[in-house]
């Protein structure tokens, strides 16, 4: 699954020059947290969040005496371009969504602006984005059981549990691999469309692969 599937095309933008006034009432408007700020030929030049307004007005905030119409003016008065965080970790459209998770995460940032190979913003995508992918990669929602199979870390070990289920004329919805569970094994995580899951998992274990559950992990 690539990045331009699932980013968000209509994005809410800012220019370097708008005020931290416009940049607020905008995300305020369509309940986003972060704006990403554009040159005007669509070259994306830094990124705007609500928690870098907040932070800009800390210091004016904690000055005695300072009322709530100075503060505003101070919003009116502060380009966008002032306070933008300038070094954007980006994704681009033909990028492993995987790929993009993992900035996400390594960098712990909300959302991550897609560029294209001019350095043009052509969208973004945002941790609400992956989470719904991976819920739809996962074939969550749909009439279905899930089995966490053990298998020996070798080839073979997927297609003999596949052959398994197939004999039970049951569609597979998803398959998920995790690393290696324990040396030597590793963990396949089956979503199939039945809720009688009973019969597949006794000819699992039959053929001599193990069956995990919750109580497997308790102490």
């Amino acid at each position: 699954m690539f990045v331009a599937r699932r980013m968000h095309r209509k994005v809410v933008t800012v220019s370097p020059d708008d005020s931290l006034q416009t940049a607020r009432e905008r995300m305020r408007s369509r309940n986003v947290r972060q704006l990403p700020v554009t040159a005007p030929d669509g070259t994306l030049v830094g990124i705007l969040s609500d928690r870098d307004i907040r932070e800009a007005m800390i210091p004016y905030q904690l000055l005695p005496g300072t009322s709530r119409e100075e503060m505003e003016r101070l919003l009116t008065d502060t380009p966008v371009e002032k306070i933008m965080t300038r070094k954007v970790v980006t994704a681009m459209l033909y990028d492993a969504l995987e790929d993009a998770i993992v900035l996400l995460h390594d960098f712990r940032i909300n959302a991550l602006p897609v560029v294209d190979d001019r350095g043009r913003l052509a969208g973004i995508l945002t941790r609400g984005d992956v989470l719904r992918a991976c819920i739809e990669a996962m074939g969550i929602g749909e009439i279905s059981s899930r089995l966490e199979v053990l298998v020996p870390d070798k080839p073979g070990g997927l297609a003999q549990v596949v052959q398994i289920i197939k004999a039970f004329r049951v569609n597979i919805i998803s398959v998920l691999t995790t690393g290696r569970a324990t040396e030597g094994m590793r963990t396949i995580y089956f979503r199939v469309n039945t809720q009688n899951v009973a019969p597949i998992r006794k000819a699992i274990e039959e053929a001599g692969f193990g069956i995990l559950d919750p109580g497997s992990f308790l102490p």
